[in-house]
């Protein structure tokens, strides 16, 4: 799979759903694609936290990883997000249309997920904060979750 090209007009709810689309259907390339650098430093921050070796993640940070390295780093950074994700029903998550990111550089997008229990309305799943890139246009800079408690 090579590096998809994003269109820099793309709005950042279009690309917060383009990342939940590419959690649910585990398009781990197109991930790291819709990354910002920041969200790209942070999956890697995380990764050397949970026992990636710093050498690898400085390799695949730089692109200038094996294949295999970059590969095996994207599927766990699926699982992750997967796991970040797990008190919700995966393909029907949503995210928030209205906020207006026009002359904004940061944009923060409520993700709600349909209710389990019947009669009762959607809930805040979590959020996703967006940066615009000046080349890339709307980035994802980070997942936040929220969990749903027993």
């Amino acid at each position: 799979m090579g590096a998809t090209v994003m269109a820099s007009g793309s709005s950042a709810p279009d690309r917060a759903s383009a990342f939940l689309h590419a959690i649910v259907w585990g398009e781990h390339t197109r991930i790291w694609d819709l990354l910002s650098d920041d969200g790209r430093q942070l999956a890697l921050r995380v990764a050397t936290d949970n026992g990636l070796d710093r050498v690898v993640a400085g390799r695949i940070g730089q692109d200038l990883s094996d294949p295999t390295e970059r590969e095996e780093f994207l599927r766990q950074l699926l699982r992750g997000l997967r796991q970040d994700l797990r008190s919700v029903d995966l393909p029907n998550l949503t995210v928030d249309t209205s906020p207006s990111d026009v002359d904004r550089e940061t944009v923060s997008i409520a993700i709600t997920s349909p209710s389990a229990i019947p009669g009762t309305e959607e809930w805040a799943a979590g959020r996703l904060v967006l940066s615009r890139d000046q080349t890339r246009g709307w980035c994802i800079d980070r997942l936040e979750p929220r969990l749903a408690r027993p």
